[in-house]
């Protein structure tokens, strides 16, 4: 009976551990995927991102996330999950004109429901590179409505606040949208905004102003990284959502039940 309560146990929560939403069932996803490719991390800078220097923070972006997918490629090998995981060399410039032209719808709150991807530019990449199909991570500048608390946790500003977030997708040869990370469950990257509570309180006001995070502030944010075995390692920013994509699509024991 014990046995059998940590098997139903086990199941729970490998099941509570995926991330995104799967478009087919998991087992057809497993047995059409065995070769993916991975592409470089893309910044999408013509997302609605209100921000007072929009272009000098998305190149401090872009500069960021460059290389970083062949750290994603190997975790996505550890898992063994497929036949081959394959890191993809093109320009990330080229490859975002083209592939996120159609840009992304929104949902009222603001979050990004996943990118219309150009079907023709997933098949040339599958067809070259022998793929079944591909992984695309997009960063992009969202305003999305939140709700946010002050230190003490008494006061709260509910209001759109200007943040980075990351989406992704994998798509099939034939462009059909296999799993993605989008809308409410988007990667929450970094916020660009935070409301000054202490200056309204010092103030006597009730008025709470927005205020920017400055970029020098942005790079550091996207640089830290907790120290391992007197070695840096991956900044938290991308380990985290790494591990998150990781959760969703490496296929695991118990899929099937799924």
């Amino acid at each position: 009976m014990k046995k059998m309560l940590g098997f139903l146990f086990l199941i729970v929560f490998l099941a509570g551990c995926t991330s995104g939403t799967f478009k087919v069932p998991k087992k057809e996803y497993q047995t059409r995927v065995q070769v993916l490719g991975v592409l470089p991390l893309l910044v999408d800078y013509n997302s609605p991102l209100v921000y007072p220097q929009k272009d000098n923070l998305f190149n401090i972006l872009a500069s960021s996330v460059s290389g970083k997918h062949e750290l994603l490629v190997k975790q996505l090998k550890e898992e063994k999950g497929y036949f081959d995981v394959r890191s993809l060399s093109i320009s990330p410039e080229l490859t975002a004109l083209s592939l996120l032209s159609a840009g992304t719808p929104h949902d009222e709150s603001g979050w990004p429901q996943g990118y219309v991807f150009d079907a023709a530019t997933v098949a040339e990449m599958a067809r070259q590179n022998v793929l079944d199909a591909v992984l695309v991570v997009v960063f992009s500048g969202e305003q999305v409505n939140e709700t946010r608390r002050s230190r003490t946790k008494l006061e709260t500003l509910e209001t759109r606040y200007s943040q980075i977030v990351a989406t992704a997708a994998v798509i099939d040869r034939e462009g059909e949208i296999l799993w993605t990370l989008a809308g409410e469950d988007s990667f929450q990257a970094l916020p660009l905004q935070y409301p000054d509570f202490d200056e309204a309180y010092y103030n006597k006001t009730d008025l709470v102003r927005l205020k920017n995070i400055n970029l020098s502030g942005v790079e550091q944010a996207l640089d830290e990284a907790s120290s391992k075995d007197g070695e840096m390692a991956l900044p938290k920013i991308y380990k985290k959502l790494f591990s998150e994509i990781s959760a969703g699509i490496s296929p695991r024991l118990f899929d099937g039940l799924n």
